[in-house]
């Protein structure tokens, strides 16, 4: 029997933090696949304890600095019994890494393991496109884990359309339904619909009460309902010559969904008579679709509509939307850049910023609206264009590519104190060159509360390059502490603070070094801002 190896032992000079010691400790090397010419190394690891696979990540990042090479990979195996530690983040990157939209199905997801079996109990819907991804993840658990796994998805409220649009927006606090009755347009009571034109777009003129789409049950029977178009996902059958018309509506109470199968001919006055943002008054039975087991109203007649505008009635003067999210924030917004931007300046609004969810895409949108032929939409009572005030709530992971940003565990808020450092050296290599200067800043809320600076004597004359790089000279570091004196001060001067550095891994990986030669004991959380900004 081959005598086993351990991840510590084949990566002697690597030097984990304390809480990755342990786990990695009892980790043996099954299996390692090493290519020198593209410095780039894949080991295969068993370990009877579950290891995170986002300890391994960091793991990977710090074996890859402390060598100098390209690329690192950790994989573990682990007995069955340890199958139910796994955590549930590692379980959505699985699901994450067949289909980006699952981040948000698994949003609020609770998981719970019945012996070889996970079950995940979703808030709302999702269930679908997370079962196309279940056999790439049930597989990728079962090699890891030695164990035949199954995954079962539980849907909670099965929420599409306007229903959608109203639970997220419960979310953020701000539900339209919630809002002072002058702003709805249908009142609670049956009132008289408002006159429209005799023709009718579908079937035959009707005339009658409108009733509010809150109070609309299977039981209602014959309806009346008036409200504005939201959206429209007609299905064509061309094989059968037909149409299944879809449409969602909104009084501002609730919402309906118009579905009914139609013959070509039929349909078409729908087709081409119909827009998103129409106002319409629809006669109909509700119903259960007996495709989709939900609830639909099947129409009889469709007439134009027509509704009271929504207006402000905000009592000490006129407000502006400072986070507006728009149909580019996946899964979170409906909302039209264009109809947003023209429905402010109706309001009197002077400005209005958009704010999507970490991108930039709605920036076209509303420069096109501002700058088309027209000209910018004006403010309501003025002659003042309205201004567009562009953001982006932006985020940072480290998942954009095998570049980190962030090494080590340590987490922090951007108001805690962290040290802004660089060195000189008298070369490229952490193992072979000298480091010639230190110096750094302590920073808390963007002010500098400490300042440390040494020249270091490498023991060695300087290249003339060097020289020319650094502007530092040999007549400057004589005289100056040798490295054993000032590393110990500056490790002092640092305390368990973050390390942030432009190109981190240079500056780290002398710091490493260093400590290694003298014995002592690194304990750091570093940033690269150079990957950061050029990811960003």
């Amino acid at each position: 029997m081959s005598e086993q190896v351990s991840l510590l032992n084949m990566f002697s000079i690597y030097e984990p933090p304390e809480a990755l010691r342990s786990a990695l400790n009892q980790a043996a090397v099954v299996a390692a696949d090493i290519d020198p010419d593209r410095g780039r190394v894949e080991v295969c690891l068993h370990s009877e304890t579950y290891i995170p696979a986002s300890l391994l990540k960091t793991a990977a990042a710090d074996i890859c600095a402390a060598y100098g090479l390209r690329d690192v990979f950790l994989v573990s195996t682990h007995p069955a019994s340890q199958l139910t530690a796994v955590e549930p983040e590692e379980i959505r990157e699985l699901f994450v890494a067949e289909n980006s939209m699952n981040r948000g199905s698994l949003a609020g997801a609770q998981m719970r393991w019945e012996g070889e079996t996970l079950h995940i109990q979703l808030v709302a819907n999702g269930k679908k496109l997370l079962e196309e991804a279940i056999p790439s993840v049930a597989r990728s658990l079962s090699q890891r884990f030695g164990a035949s796994v199954s995954i079962e998805v539980e849907a909670g409220e099965n929420l599409e359309g306007q229903a959608l649009f109203d639970a997220l927006e419960q979310m953020r606090g701000a539900t339209p339904i919630n809002r002072p009755a002058a702003d709805v347009a249908v009142s609670d009571k049956k009132q008289p619909a408002a006159s429209a034109p005799s023709d009718a777009i579908f079937g035959k003129a009707f005339k009658g009460f409108a009733t509010a789409m809150k109070d609309i049950s299977l039981d209602s029977g014959s309806v009346i309902v008036e409200g504005k178009v939201f959206a429209i996902e007609h299905k064509d059958l061309p094989k059968n010559g037909a149409v299944v018309i879809h449409m969602n509506i909104t009084d501002n109470t609730s919402s309906v969904h118009v579905s009914r199968y139609l013959k070509n001919p039929e349909a078409k006055p729908i087709l081409d008579g119909i827009k998103l943002g129409d106002v319409i008054k629809v006669q109909g039975k509700m119903e259960v679709d007996s495709y989709t087991n939900e609830q639909v109203l099947r129409p009889f007649s469709i007439m134009p509509g027509s509704m009271e505008k929504r207006k402000d009635t905000a009592p000490n003067g006129k407000r502006v939307e400072l986070h507006l999210h728009t149909a580019m924030s996946n899964m979170d917004a409906l909302t039209q850049t264009k109809a947003a931007i023209k429905q402010a300046a109706a309001w009197g609004h002077k400005a209005i910023a958009i704010t999507d969810h970490g991108c930039c895409q709605s920036f076209t949108d509303a420069l096109h609206v501002v700058e088309d032929w027209k000209g910018a939409p004006k403010v309501a009572g003025t002659d003042d264009d309205i201004k567009i005030l562009y953001g982006c709530e932006g985020y940072y992971v480290n998942d954009v590519d095998d570049r980190i940003v962030v090494h080590g565990a340590r987490d922090m808020t951007f108001d805690e104190e962290f040290v802004a450092f660089d060195l000189e050296t008298t070369g490229l290599s952490s193992q072979s060159d000298e480091i010639i200067e230190i110096g750094a800043v302590i920073l808390k809320n963007g002010k500098e509360i400490g300042r440390f600076q040494s020249f270091v004597d490498p023991g060695r004359t300087l290249d003339r390059k060097i020289v020319d790089l650094t502007g530092i000279t040999d007549d400057m570091l004589r005289g100056a502490p040798k490295i054993q004196q000032v590393l110990p001060e500056f490790l002092e001067f640092c305390g368990d603070r973050i390390l942030v550095a432009h190109n981190a891994d240079f500056d780290t990986g002398f710091i490493r070094a260093a400590c290694r030669k003298l014995g002592l004991e690194y304990p750091f959380t570093s940033v690269d801002t150079l990957i950061l900004a050029q990811n960003l």
